[in-house]
């Protein structure tokens, strides 16, 4: 029998749930979305869980991060759940507690392309789409950038890269003082940019397999087009390949023709599909 809206209970997700919860990530129809320590948000209330006659059949967790978009931090469903309905009971409960932690939009990455109708059906747009780009050849073009010097982080160096990303990306993308110490920690590889004593950008990778995706390339907006960039980009891959990585992913807007040329002169190329990213504003 299908599941429809009315026979969906749903309420915050807690440390009980975790065991039922991991094993529909592992073995659930749909692809979950993110990868973000979402354990440590259980009991809190924008992290909730629905169920049928007593079985978990879908979680969803949202949680903003230094601006006022709130990301779906993990969202998965099992089979013979529609998403429409599943929907319809999770997004009401959503919507007050996290306007009461600053955030106004909730934004949404559709990895696997399964809820995108659904949302687009209950008043989401499409923001953008992400490419992913891979690089398996170590061929480096040459790059220089006058005065700047490319060393890895120190922790003493984080909370001056917060203005630098928030400077350097728009408030979708933003990442909070927290969030960049997590990212710190758990970096394969994470350098700066620095320029007459101030950091004017950063990028960090992590690996992944045999491979490693670079999560990160900032630069602020005064120092772009400056060959930063390149410098950062060309750094971080000697050091993977130092480490025995043998190939390397990134993410970009389908939008951004400049990182795309900045990384197809280094090698990378589109594989995969293109993943939406949704949003819709948070209104009482």
């Amino acid at each position: 029998m299908a599941v429809t809206e009315l026979s969906l209970e749903v309420r915050p997700a807690t440390w009980e749930d975790g065991p039922a919860i991991r094993h529909l990530l592992a073995y659930g129809a749909r692809p979950a979305v993110g990868a973000w320590p979402w354990e440590e948000h259980l009991g809190g209330e924008t992290f909730l869980a629905a169920f049928s006659q007593g079985r978990l059949v879908g979680a969803l967790l949202a949680w903003p991060d230094g601006g006022p978009v709130a990301w779906v931090r993990l969202a998965v469903l099992g089979s013979g759940v529609g998403v429409g309905p599943w929907l319809d009971r999770m997004l009401p409960s959503l919507v007050e507690p996290l306007r009461r932690l600053g955030a106004s939009t909730l934004a949404w990455m559709d990895v696997g392309g399964w809820a995108g109708p659904a949302l687009k059906a209950r008043g989401f747009r499409r923001l953008t789409r992400l490419v992913t780009m891979l690089k398996d050849t170590r061929w480096l073009p040459p790059m220089t950038a006058e005065g700047v010097c490319i060393r890895p982080v120190m922790e003493a160096d984080i909370s001056s890269l917060e203005p630098v990303d928030h400077a350097a990306f728009s408030p979708p993308w933003w990442l909070s003082r927290t969030t960049m110490e997590r990212i710190r920690q758990q970096s394969a590889c994470f350098l700066v940019a620095e320029r007459g004593g101030g950091l004017i950008g950063y990028t960090q990778a992590q690996l992944t397999g045999d491979g490693a995706h670079i999560g990160r390339l900032a630069v602020i907006p005064e120092a772009q087009r400056q060959g930063v960039g390149g410098l950062l980009l060309m750094n971080i891959l000697s050091r993977l390949w130092e480490q025995g990585v043998g190939w390397v992913t990134l993410n970009t807007q389908e939008e951004n023709l400049a990182s795309q040329q900045l990384y197809t002169r280094f090698g990378f190329r589109p594989v995969g599909q293109r993943v939406a990213v949704w949003a819709r504003a948070l209104r009482p």
